[in-house]
C-alpha cells in the first residue's frame, strides 16, 4: 500500500498533488476492505421495536448525523466548543479512530485504549468502568503475555487473553465477530422508561439472550444471565430516581425558579 492508494482516485498511477490529492474517508477504506466496510455500515440497518432511537441511531455508522443534526450543535455560538463535539463523532465519516494513521494498525484497536479516545468522561465513562472493573484489572496486570496480533476469535485459544476487552465482547454477536457493535445494544447511552418498559419484548430478549452467550465463554449461562438481569433492575432503579428529579425540575421551570428565566444567566 502506498500513499497513492488512500490519498488518490481508486486505481490511479500518479496524481497532481494540488488538484487530486484527498484524505481519505471510510468509503475509501472500504474500496479495500470491503467486508469490514459492509460489517460497519450494517449499523444503519437497526431498528427499535418502539422507537426509542431513530433508525441506525446510535451507532458509529450515523454519529457524525447524530451530532450536525442537533439544534444544539447547529446553534453553538462558540464554534470552537461545538468542535469538541467533532473529535469524536466522526467514526461515520473515517476509520482512524480506532486504527490510527498511519500505522493502522489492527492490533492497537483490539485494546480498551483504543476506545478510549471517545468512551470516556462524565458523560459517557465506559473506559473508566472497564478499567476499574475485575476485567480491567485483569486486562492491566496481564496484558503484557497477551497477543494482540490473533485476531479476536482466536483471543482467548491463540491470544492468551486472560479476560475479555470491550473489543471482545463488543464485536462478537451470536458466535461471530464484525465491525457491527450494535447488533447486542438494549439500553443504548440512554437509559429510559420507553427501554424499561419494554425488556420483555422478543427483540429485547434475543439481545439478552446474545449477551447471555457471550458472557458464557467465560462463565456458566446462569451467572451470566443472574448478572445481567441484576444490571437491567439497578438500570430501571435508577430511571425511577432520574423520572423522580425531572418532575422537580419541570416543577421549578413552571413556577419560573430556574436561574436564567427571568434573569441573565
Amino acid at each position: 500500500v502506498g500513499c497513492i492508494d488512500c490519498h488518490g482516485p481508486v486505481g490511479a498511477k500518479s496524481i497532481q498533488h494540488d488538484k487530486e490529492l484527498v484524505m481519505p474517508d471510510r468509503a475509501k477504506c472500504g474500496t479495500c476492505h470491503v467486508g469490514e466496510f459492509a460489517e460497519a455500515e450494517s449499523e444503519k440497518e437497526q431498528e427499535w421495536p418502539q422507537k426509542q432511537w431513530g433508525k441506525g441511531h446510535p451507532s458509529h455508522a450515523v454519529d457524525w448525523e447524530a451530532t450536525v443534526e442537533l439544534a444544539t450543535w447547529a446553534a453553538m455560538p462558540e464554534r470552537e466548543i461545538a468542535q469538541g463535539c467533532d473529535m469524536c463523532h466522526y467514526n461515520q465519516n473515517k476509520c482512524d479512530g480506532c486504527h490510527t494513521r498511519h500505522t493502522f494498525s489492527a492490533a492497537e484497536a483490539r485494546k480498551p485504549e483504543a476506545c478510549a479516545t471517545c468512551h470516556n468522561g462524565v458523560d459517557h465513562n465506559e473506559f473508566e468502568n472497564f478499567m476499574l472493573s475485575k476485567h480491567g484489572t485483569v486486562y492491566q496486570t496481564h496484558q503484557q503475555k497477551w497477543n494482540f496480533e490473533a485476531p479476536l476469535k482466536d483471543a482467548l485459544t491463540k491470544g492468551g487473553y486472560t479476560a475479555p476487552t470491550c473489543q471482545y465482547c463488543h464485536f462478537e454477536a451470536n458466535g461471530e465477530f464484525s465491525h457491527n457493535l450494535v447488533k447486542k445494544v438494549r439500553w443504548a447511552f440512554n437509559p429510559q422508561t420507553a427501554i424499561a418498559d419494554n425488556l420483555n419484548h422478543p427483540w429485547f430478549e434475543g439481545r439478552k439472550d446474545a449477551w447471555v452467550q457471550t458472557c458464557s465463554n467465560c462463565h456458566s449461562p446462569g451467572f451470566a444471565k443472574a448478572y445481567l438481569t441484576a444490571a437491567d433492575k439497578g438500570t430501571m432503579a435508577g430511571i425511577k430516581v432520574e423520572q423522580g428529579a425531572k418532575q422537580v425540575v419541570e416543577g421549578l421551570y413552571k413556577d419560573g425558579l430556574l436561574t436564567g428565566q427571568k434573569t441573565n444567566r
